[in-house]
């Protein structure tokens, strides 16, 4: 959709007359730098406000449009833009029936960075689409830091949902710090495989030297090669010789060819960290 066409929506939304149509070269040139629907040579553009914050304005009465597809692309152009005034705009149109628009505004959410939508975006980590849980998590991890960010994320550990809780997961590889928590520890005891794997990342990101006996019990225990691949690759991130001896076992008798590889990927790693070369 190009950025007239949005404009033209706009007005006939909002009953105003229509602005002058002037001749311009579409690519790259004044306000069309801030949109992706700029790349056709030739094209006529209604002549576009100077600010931002009234673009953002423009943009935000589409978000009811009867059309969805205007709606979701009015919500990525609001991403775009990046001005914080579209924060509430996007905030509900995260509560769109079409999953497209909700998506849209989990990522625009994102893209404008600021500590508004925390709540809002954990609680669409229980979103019925998975398009909308995905989005949802990776936006968390743009957002300013905020106290209560991790713990929500972390709550949502709890959901019933396997999916919901994978998502959560996902959401605090997205952060740019960890705790180490006993929530996070008992994670590690989920029924899903996905959600165990993502949390053994996640542990791993906090630089606690407390997961050490964690991550070796789900190396020689876990059931799902995943998890144990996992868990093998963050004892060779962690570097500490002590695990050197579990490593070895499990590198040439784990059952899963892609564990038996990490695990002496790590064992190699464990080795450097100490100034020993394993090819020596």
């Amino acid at each position: 959709m190009l950025l007239h066409d949005l404009f033209k929506r706009q007005n006939a939304v909002t009953n105003r007359r229509s602005v002058r149509v002037v001749p311009a070269r579409c690519p790259l040139q004044l306000v069309l730098r801030l949109f992706l629907f700029s790349m056709l040579p030739g094209c006529y553009l209604d002549a576009p406000p100077s600010s931002p914050e009234v673009i953002s304005e423009r943009l935000s009465a589409l978000l009811v449009d009867p059309d969805p597809d205007m709606r979701r692309t009015s919500t990525e152009a609001l991403g775009k833009i990046g001005h914080r005034s579209a924060t509430v705009g996007l905030l509900s149109a995260l509560n769109d029936h079409d999953a497209r628009v909700r998506a849209a505004a989990a990522f625009s959410l994102g893209r404008l960075g600021g500590g508004d939508g925390v709540t809002s975006l954990v609680r669409h980590l229980a979103d019925p689409a998975e398009t909308v849980r995905t989005a949802s998590a990776l936006a968390l991890g743009e957002l300013e830091r905020s106290p209560g960010r991790e713990a929500q994320i972390v709550e949502a550990l709890h959901h019933p949902d396997s999916s919901v809780r994978i998502a959560a997961s996902r959401a605090l590889l997205g952060l740019e710090s960890i705790s180490f928590s006993d929530d996070l520890v008992g994670a590690l005891r989920d029924s899903n495989a996905m959600v165990r794997q993502g949390i053994v990342a996640a542990l791993g990101e906090t630089g606690d030297a407390r997961v050490l006996p964690y991550f070796l019990a789900l190396l020689r225990t876990d059931i799902a090669p995943g998890v144990r691949s996992e868990a093998a690759f963050r004892l060779g991130k962690v570097g500490d010789e002590r695990v050197l001896a579990d490593l070895e076992v499990v590198a040439s008798t784990d059952s899963d060819q892609g564990v038996r590889g990490w695990a002496r990927w790590a064992i190699h790693q464990a080795m450097q960290s100490r100034g020993f070369d394993s090819g020596k």
